[in-house]
């Protein structure tokens, strides 16, 4: 009697889609699109689809945004994917098992994702390759970079912290055919005030309430009032002020209500808002999140960039740090953070959302502190300057850049260089040897791009490169 497959387990899918390399292979979809897998994007274990904020060309379209695996291609319907606004950012849905050409993958607002049937790019059908190796592989505790001289895995993992910042600079680079400069750090910007929860809604509101737009509205007004319309206008297109809420507010003591409704009355104001196809309440999570991260208070920082950085744009700000005169790379990282620290703010200090106090009494919680700024100056503005630098061959401004980032201290601790820095330094205190956040990228990018239990020894290549 013949065996009916089991289709493989989706956990197993995720290990084959991290741990296989795709750049060798010309994949298509099950429509016959070409493929190309940039970035696979980071695991989510909340609700949503399976990998956010990956980037894949597909028939030479550059997609930034989600990926869905599933054993069977018809569980994106079984699973009710097509009726859930959370997936529809998802760019690629990855199916195994029989799948015909006249599938289709359709997201809840009626677009077409495209499909790939991995199977059809493995030696063998995924089931088959987990009945093979039922459980991943574990890395091995042995590390052979570990086994080198100090200043061999010194520069060895500097010089993967270089090509994790090339990466990302190229990444900008990419996308500013389509956006402003302005315009594309805004949305780099508002993406990472998203962390990994709200990343996705975060770029939608950059897309729905452009920061030309935000601009003329409240380019003319003093501060006070050019913030408040600042808030206004991106909560508003947030779908996050209480009016578009379908639960009621909370009697509110007397400032904060009259702070809420200025927002309200701004909103209602503006004369662009019927234009606007601002985001459903639902877009955002809260869930599981820390309170000072929710994404109300990082709106309201959203607003308060926005406006501190009008008057010269937020490239022209932050390429006048790097070409004064009197430039000094320490003195300009230290001016780089001061630009995206927000110290307090006269509700949002107090507030965790509209209708919640922020605990601690008296307190007032900064909306960005210098950790969140450092992350900032890291991710974004560096290599977005040194994108710009490229573009505008301006070799005084990319020298700057390359400067900063060589010196620029260790930014907070994460997972990933946690494990990455006691695999290779044992006991040794991450502190002592982890000298800055060029060392901590590279520890990011041989993390996710070059260690693999079956090649422990591909990162030694790039010291042979120097």
């Amino acid at each position: 009697m013949t065996k009916i497959k089991e289709p493989a387990r989706e956990g197993f899918l995720y290990h084959l889609w991290l741990e296989r390399t795709f750049e060798s292979i010309d994949l298509r979809t099950i429509d016959g699109q070409p493929v190309e897998i940039l970035e696979k994007g980071e695991r989510n274990f909340d609700a949503g689809p399976d990998f956010l904020n990956a980037l894949v060309r597909i028939d030479d379209q550059l997609l930034r945004g989600d990926v869905e695996i599933h054993s069977i291609a018809g569980d994106w319907y079984a699973h009710g994917h097509h009726n859930d606004p959370r997936y529809n950012n998802v760019v690629l849905h990855i199916v195994t098992m029989e799948c015909p050409a006249s599938f289709r993958s359709i997201r809840q607002n009626g677009t077409l994702i495209p499909t790939l049937n991995l199977d059809a790019f493995l030696e063998k059908p995924a089931e088959e390759l987990e009945e093979d190796n039922p459980a991943p592989e574990k890395p091995r505790s042995d590390c052979a970079l570990r086994r080198e001289s100090g200043d061999i895995i010194h520069r060895i993992i500097e010089h993967y912290g270089d090509k994790r910042f090339a990466l990302k600079s190229a990444r900008f680079a990419e996308r500013r055919g389509a956006h402003s400069w302005d315009q594309l750090f805004y949305a780099a910007l508002l993406e990472a005030l998203g962390y990994a929860k709200n990343q996705i809604p975060f770029r939608h509101l950059a897309e729905v309430l452009p920061v030309d737009l935000l601009w003329r509205f409240v380019w003319n007004d003093p501060q006070v009032l050019a913030l408040k319309k600042s808030e206004a206008l991106l909560f508003g297109a947030a779908g996050l002020l209480p009016s578009q809420s379908t639960t009621p507010m909370p009697i509110l003591d007397q400032a904060s209500q009259h702070y809420v409704d200025t927002l309200e009355r701004i909103w209602q104001d503006f004369p662009g808002r019927r234009k606007l196809e601002a985001l459903k309440p639902g877009s955002w999570q809260f869930f599981r999140l820390r309170p000072a991260n929710f994404p109300t208070r990082r709106i309201a920082a959203a607003a308060a960039f926005a406006v501190n950085f009008m008057d010269e744009g937020f490239v022209g700000s932050l390429t006048r740090v790097l070409t004064d005169v009197n430039f000094n790379p320490r003195t300009a990282a230290r001016e780089l953070d001061q630009l995206f620290v927000l110290a307090g703010h006269p509700f949002w200090s107090r507030h965790f959302k509209f209708d919640e106090s922020a605990a601690g009494g008296k307190k007032e919680a900064a909306i960005i502190g210098v950790e969140r700024a450092r992350d900032i100056v890291v991710n974004v503005a560096l290599p977005v300057l040194s994108a710009y630098a490229g573009e505008t061959e301006d070799g005084r401004l990319k020298i700057a850049v390359s400067e900063i980032y060589n010196i620029y201290p260790r930014l907070k601790e994460n997972e990933i260089t946690r494990q990455m820095s006691e695999r290779i330094f044992s006991s040794t205190k991450i502190q002592d040897v982890i000298t800055g956040a060029r060392m901590q990228q590279g520890l990011i990018h041989l993390s996710k791009e070059v260690c693999r239990p079956d090649n422990c020894t591909a990162c030694l290549s790039a010291y042979s490169d120097m």
